[in-house]
């Protein structure tokens, strides 16, 4: 039986044969030896000596199949062909292959397949199995389909044999009802939430149920925290995550109670003695102040959401034993209290701990290799986007993503932040889970290669002229027409629209098509406006040079394309079957396959441009021929090319950070984990310190440099001692420092007339406390955070509060009934919680639900309190807390979003100036003339300082892009902090956000272009140092210009009307390296496949500069004034 092939194309005969004395690897006759290379070049010395025609004659080219070989074919970016499920002897015919969707025998007949970009109703990721793209159509690779097509989905009808007349009888009706329960199955999302109620649900029966209240010592006070850390500590975490969570919650309830007990025995020591005040200062003072004070800061410091729950947490503990119970002690040291609300809180914790553990138990090393699973899929997604966006496929206007591609694009925001968390959690669950054992530094190698592959996918969205930028408001207002014609369109919030460069690529396609047309109108006799001929125009090379790319970059492509889909099988969670398991290619031959991509597509790159050399030197004989130099139009596509080029090579890293992984995993599966944490003790030793770098000395915006005037170095023990009170207070500038202090100072008033004779009382009658614990839970960091996480505090705890009071009123003390309506309400609260992003919503109103209706059943036989006073007193107590918040956040040492925002745009200029700064530094000198690191060692070599500079870049761009990911969060919260002159300009800041983000990727593309070895081995020479003067004068300018722009963004002035000449030095820099002497000679074309890097960086260079004027735009008329 012949070999299956892969269905998106098929082979077509080719004469030329390359033999030797080594196996082929090809069933074609254009085989290659399958001997491993050690490089790409010897890859690229092997396929050279080819004599194949231009890869434009054929709609065919040379594709690297799964299992390394090379064959004719064409290539389609809108399937994936899968892998080959079964050997020659199997029968294809087998209808039990779960991983082969059926099809239509005669379609398999078809040599290219083609599917819409992205399907209109197309499911987000659930594995690889779950998001299958095969499909099959007998359209031409030349007209692949649009991105997003009008058209609806196709509906498939299965068919259905015709039913029996006594189908509706009652025993059959109770058959498929029987049938569809059974059939039923609840979604992940939905487990979740019924977890977390069980586990609440539990801890609610420690006080309804008297024989569960007397395990925790018949607890009538504070069984209601059994319930409260649940709601905090909820069991729907992973298991790492849930480890993380255990431990911060019990070390800030250990340092709670140990608080607590200085507390009480300072107390109890100074009343005995009759100094009264002096105990109570002491408590409120000391004890009181410098517990909220530490805790405050670490909350403000580590910023994590287990750090927040458990400081809540931590300060209820201390505000019910130090403030209410502390300002009543008279003397006895009882810790009563105290054994009650660890042994409330201990019941809770194991309570949620068992539930998660027993409860479909989610792993967060599966949740890792889920989330890398759905990373891939997004590079894949978007990779296609992008290739057939530059490929010019069909015109891209402004439209809307659909669900899928918004998904692709969430996915690869996140990377840059979640593939972190989720390896950290992974990390917590190292004793027990196989997955992660042995293997923790191979996943974050694999996190790290998945990281720079999200940056190249942003170069590669740059350089192709996309722009990905959510829908404002007034967006999806002015589509709402177009939203009602099509109903089953997503309503998506992304929105990704043509830049520049993207319309200046099609505007130059447009009219070298209309030159084209022109000259085949003026000459009859030829049939093909776009034929070879030594006539042909000089206008037309942009058009001929992505013709010529065109099959040969869609190849390299789908060898990239294919490789992230074989990657998906080491994280997929689903064990594949031993076909298709056969069938995934080995890591050394995806590894190969890349290799042999990246030399074919280098090979027909250098034909595209050795024609566009012929065309010039055709050419060369008209009056207005530019000469040697290339056009600047060919600039326009070739940044997008090498940065595809780069984009394979990371992916070859991370095939090999994959493979290492997978061997890691085998011997770690025969290790305990402590044999494995003394083995990657012995690691760390032999890796040594981690080399430091200057890159990362930079300091934007650093007003006190020492050794200067200002701050001069200290000289006498004096000016030492001054100068250390100098930086010790100027601690109290630090955002967290601040916030910490005016917490604790906010504490200190609303905690002290707990404290007093006179209302004391009246402190504890009502329950003021709550007040202290709404105080730190809605001092947040930043303004809009604090007003939103206010106006859920209220609203929240008045509809838990009555609907608590209005439930114990219809089934007063009813211990059957009341267990089930509490459970009943936490189901949609839990919901809000999990899966809205208004989860602090659900939060509170379970808590202030929890709080009345517990404590009035333990209430129900002295009914000392009315329900309806306690939701009162509840409310009042939430009021007061809400207020002093609002006013110590509002009004004392403010940490707005929009003034942090400002100025995080300015230090984020600076450092692009020194990154900027750092690159020319890099590529004006030779390595081995640069001091890159402190220690001053002498020993590296050239590649080796290259290396490490690559990784030093690397590092500094994903700081940046976190850095902006920030800066995009502050903005979100920038609405919510209303202001008196107007409304904050959300749209104008997110356009400036929008082109730092352009200008990271062109900085990524870079840096990649000068630490290549042509660059020092011939740029250098023959294009650096003769336009020195002119590159300096260029360099200068953009520095200065990234300079004022920060000023005029920190100082918040208005900009000059005349700015550093950027544009003009570029244009001269342009003009005299069309001059240089080497662009005169013959040796441009020789070398123009070298020579073309320095080109393309300059020509880079002008996008850099037109984004700073967006910014100066933005920054002049729209937001603080100035002329343009």
């Amino acid at each position: 039986m012949a070999k299956r092939l892969p269905r998106n194309a098929a082979p077509i005969p080719f004469p030329t044969v390359l033999r030797g004395q080594q196996t082929t690897l090809s069933t074609s006759p254009g085989s290659y030896a399958s001997e491993r290379h050690s490089s790409l070049a010897q890859w690229g010395e092997q396929v050279s000596d080819i004599p194949t025609r231009s890869p434009s004659s054929y709609s065919e080219i040379e594709v690297v199949l799964d299992d390394g070989t090379l064959q004719k074919r064409t290539v389609s970016l809108s399937t994936i062909p899968e892998p080959q499920a079964y050997s020659d002897d199997d029968d294809p015919s087998d209808e039990n292959r779960p991983d082969e969707p059926t099809r239509n025998p005669a379609h398999r007949e078809q040599a290219v397949e083609t599917t819409p970009l992205l399907l209109r109703d197309q499911p987000t990721y659930k594995g690889v199995s779950g998001s299958s793209e095969s499909s099959t159509s007998t359209d031409s690779d030349s007209s692949d389909t649009p991105f997003f097509p009008a058209g609806k989905r196709r509906h498939h009808h299965r068919y259905q044999p015709k039913q029996d007349q006594d189908d509706n009888s009652l025993w059959q009706k109770i058959k498929r009802r029987w049938q569809i329960w059974r059939s039923f199955e609840l979604t992940n999302a939905q487990l979740q939430v019924l977890k977390c109620s069980i586990a609440y649900f539990l801890a609610s029966l420690f006080t309804f149920v008297p024989a569960l209240n007397s395990l925790i010592g018949n607890n009538r006070v504070s069984s209601h925290l059994v319930a409260t850390a649940t709601v905090f500590f909820n069991p729907a975490k992973s298991l790492g995550g849930m480890v993380e969570a255990a431990a911060y919650g019990w070390g800030y309830t250990f340092f709670a109670l140990t608080t607590c007990l200085g507390s009480m025995i300072t107390t109890d020591f100074f009343i005995d003695r009759g100094y009264d005040d002096i105990a109570h200062c002491i408590s409120l003072l000391g004890w009181l102040t410098g517990a909220t004070f530490v805790i405050a800061f670490l909350k403000a410091h580590w910023n994590k959401p287990p750090v927040a729950t458990a400081s809540s947490l931590c300060f209820i503990i201390i505000f019910i034993i130090v403030v209410r119970e502390g300002s009543a002690n008279r003397g006895d040291f009882d810790t009563t209290r105290i054994e009650q609300i660890t042994s409330a809180v201990a019941t809770g914790t194991v309570i949620t701990v068992s539930v998660c553990i027993l409860f479909w138990p989610q792993s967060a090393a599966k949740k890792l290799n889920k989330d890398l699973e759905a990373t891939l899929k997004s590079y894949q997604v978007l990779l296609k986007l992008l290739t057939k966006t530059f490929l010019l496929d069909d015109d891209l206007p402004e439209f809307k993503a659909n669900k899928t591609l918004q998904t692709a694009i969430e996915s690869h925001r996140a990377s840059f932040t979640s593939l972190q968390k989720s390896l950290k959690e992974a990390k917590l669950e190292i004793m027990w889970n196989d997955q992660v054992r042995g293997r923790t530094t191979e996943y974050e190698q694999i996190v790290m290669s998945m990281q720079r592959l999200a940056q190249h996918v942003g170069g590669l969205r740059s350089s192709c002229g996309l722009q990905f930028e959510r829908m404002s408001g007034d967006g999806r207002k002015a589509k709402s027409r177009l939203r009602r014609k099509d109903k089953s369109k997503s309503t998506g919030e992304w929105n990704i629209r043509a830049s520049y460069r993207r319309r200046r690529l099609e505007s130059e396609m447009r009219r070298q098509k209309t030159m084209a047309v022109v000259d085949s109108e003026e000459d009859p006799g030829r049939s093909d406006p776009f034929s070879e001929s030594e006539y042909e125009a000089e206008e037309t090379a942009l058009i001929e040079f992505i013709r010529t790319i065109r099959q040969p970059l869609k190849s390299l492509a789908y060898t990239c394309k294919q490789t992230i889909y074989n990657l998906q099988f080491s994280f997929c969670p689903a064990t594949p079957s031993p076909r298709v398991k056969k069938a995934i290619p080995t890591y050394d031959t995806l590894e190969t396959n890349l290799e042999k991509a990246i030399a074919l597509f280098e090979v027909s790159q250098r034909q595209a441009v050795q024609r566009l050399h012929q065309r010039r030197v055709r050419n060369l004989h008209r009056d207005d021929a530019p000469g040697y130099a290339p056009g600047e139009d060919v600039f326009l596509v070739y940044f997008f090319v090498f940065n595809m080029t780069e984009f394979a090579r990371e992916l070859i890293s991370l095939v090999q950070s994959v493979r290492q992984w997978s061997d890691a995993g085998e011997i770690a599966r025969s290790m305990h984990w402590w044999h494995l944490l003394a083995r990657k003790k012995i690691t760390d030793e032999v890796k040594g310190p981690k080399r430091k770098s200057s890159f990362n000395a930079f300091v934007p915006n650093e007003r006190n440099t020492m050794n200067t005037l200002h701050t001069p170095e200290p000289t006498t023990t004096w000016r030492k001692f001054f100068l250390r009170m100098w930086r010790t207070f100027s601690l109290f500038k630090l955002q967290k420092v601040r916030y910490a202090t005016k917490a604790t100072i906010a504490t200190i008033i609303l905690a002290a007339p707990a404290f007093m004779e006179s209302t004391g009382q009246w402190f504890r009658t009502w329950r003021m406390e709550w007040a202290l614990i709404t105080l730190m839970v809605v001092m947040t960091p930043t303004v809009g955070q604090t007003n939103l996480t206010a106006i859920y505090r209220i609203f929240s705890t008045a509809l838990g509060c009555f609907t608590a009071m209005g439930l114990y009123l219809m089934f007063p003390g009813n211990m059957y009934v009341l267990p089930i309506v509490t459970w009943l309400f936490s189901v949609p609260n839990f919901w809000l919680i999990l899966n809205h992003k208004h989860g602090k919503f659900g939060q509170f109103t379970l808590l202030a639900y929890n709080l009345v209706m517990l404590n009035k059943y333990n209430d129900r036989d002295t009914n000392n309190v009315e329900v309806w006073l306690l939701a009162l007193q509840r409310c009042a107590a939430i009021l007061v807390g809400v207020v002093f918040g609002l006013i110590a956040t509002a009004y004392v040492w403010p940490y707005e979003a929009r003034v942090e925002l400002r100025k995080g745009l300015s230090d984020l200029m600076l450092r692009l100036a020194w990154l900027y700064q750092k690159i020319v530094s890099m590529y004006s000198e030779r390595p081995d003339q640069r001091h890159l690191f402190n220690d001053g060692d002498s020993t590296m070599t050239l590649v080796n300082q290259r290396q490490v500079a690559r990784q030093m870049f690397q590092e500094m761009e994903l700081d940046l892009q976190r850095t902006l990911l920030d800066l995009q969060a502050l903005l979100t919260q920038t609405p919510n902090e209303p202001r008196l002159k107007g409304s904050f300009p959300v749209s104008t800041y997110r356009d400036m956000l929008m082109s730092c983000q352009n200008i990271v990727d062109k900085f990524l593309s870079l840096r990649a272009v000068i630490l290549k070895d042509a660059w020092f081995e011939d740029v250098q020479r023959d294009f650096i140092m003769p336009v020195s003067r002119e590159r300096r004068e260029m360099v200068g300018n953009v520095l200065l210009y990234f300079y004022l722009l920060a000023s005029a963004l920190r100082l918040k002035t208005p900009l000059p009307p005349y700015f550093p000449p950027a544009r003009q030095a570029w244009q001269s820099l342009i003009l005299h390296l069309r001059q240089l002497p080497v662009v005169q000679t013959q040796q441009m074309l020789e070398k123009e496949h070298i020579y073309v890097l320095y080109y393309a960086y300059v020509t880079m260079m002008e996008d850099i500069i037109r984004d700073l004027d967006k910014v100066r735009g933005s920054i002049c008329v729209t937001c603080f004034g100035g002329e343009p």
